[in-house]
C-alpha cells in the first residue's frame, strides 16, 4: 500500500510538473513571442528610415539579436510543452534540447542512437524526456562541462537513456552524506521517477571525471 501510495504521488507531482511547464511554454510563445515580433516590426521600420544613416548597423545588430532571441524563445517552449515528444518522439525533441543549449554558444552537445528504435509509449517517452532535461540541467548549473552527450540505447530488452559530461563530477559519498537542509531533490527525483516506470537510475561520477547518469527500463514488449 505505502508503495501504490508513493507511486501514485509521483505520478500526481510529474501530471503537475507538466502543467506548470505547458502553461509557461504557452505564455512564452503567445505573450513574450508576440512582445518580440512587435519589437521586430518597429526596429525593422526604424532600419528602413535609417538607410543612410550611421545608426543603421547598430539597429541591424538589434534586429539580428532579437531574432535570435525569438528562435530561442519559440525552441524553449516547444521543449516545455509535453505534446511536442508526442508527436515528435523522443530522440528528436531530445536533438531539440540539445540544439537550444549548443545555441548558446557556451557547449557542444550530440545526440547518438544506438540499436534500432523502438516506440516506448507517450507517457514514458514525456517522463524520460523530462529526465533528461533534469540532468541537463544539473550538468549546466554544476559540471563546468564542455560537451554534453546523450544516448539512446535500443536493445531487444532494455532501453537505456544515458546523459553524459565531461565536467568537474562530483564525490558521490559526500554528496549522499550532506544534511538535508544542503541536499538537493534532483538525484533523488531521477532515481524516482525511473521506479515509477520499473526501471533503474544509476549515476556514475568522481570528481575530475564528469558524470554519467544513465536510465535503463525494460523494453516495453518485455514487461
Amino acid at each position: 500500500m505505502k508503495e501504490t501510495y508513493q507511486r501514485e504521488l509521483l505520478q500526481s507531482q510529474l501530471e503537475t510538473q507538466n502543467q506548470t511547464l505547458e502553461y509557461v511554454g504557452q505564455e512564452l510563445h503567445d505573450n513574450i513571442g508576440q512582445m518580440l515580433s512587435v519589437a521586430m516590426l518597429h526596429l525593422n521600420g526604424l532600419e528602413e528610415e535609417l538607410a543612410q544613416s550611421t545608426h543603421q548597423s547598430a539597429v541591424r545588430r538589434m534586429v539580428e539579436s532579437i531574432e535570435g532571441t525569438i528562435t530561442a524563445v519559440r525552441q524553449l517552449s516547444k521543449t516545455l510543452d509535453k505534446s511536442t515528444v508526442k508527436r515528435f518522439g523522443l530522440t528528436e525533441s531530445l536533438n531539440l534540447e540539445l540544439e537550444r543549449i549548443r545555441q548558446t554558444g557556451r557547449y557542444q552537445t550530440s545526440l547518438r542512437v544506438l540499436g534500432q528504435p523502438y516506440a516506448l509509449g507517450d507517457e514514458v517517452g514525456i517522463i524520460l524526456f523530462r529526465m533528461a532535461q533534469e540532468s541537463l540541467n544539473n550538468a549546466l548549473k554544476h559540471a563546468r562541462a564542455k560537451n554534453l552527450t546523450i544516448e539512446a540505447d535500443y536493445q531487444p530488452d532494455t532501453f537505456t537513456l544515458r546523459i553524459l559530461d565531461d565536467g568537474q563530477g562530483f564525490d558521490q559519498t559526500k554528496v549522499a552524506a550532506r544534511e538535508l537542509s544542503q541536499s538537493g531533490s534532483g538525484l533523488h527525483n531521477l532515481r524516482q521517477r525511473a521506479q515509477l516506470l520499473g526501471g533503474t537510475c544509476t549515476i556514475d561520477s568522481r570528481p575530475g571525471a564528469g558524470t554519467r547518469v544513465s536510465i535503463t527500463l525494460p523494453q516495453p514488449s518485455a514487461q
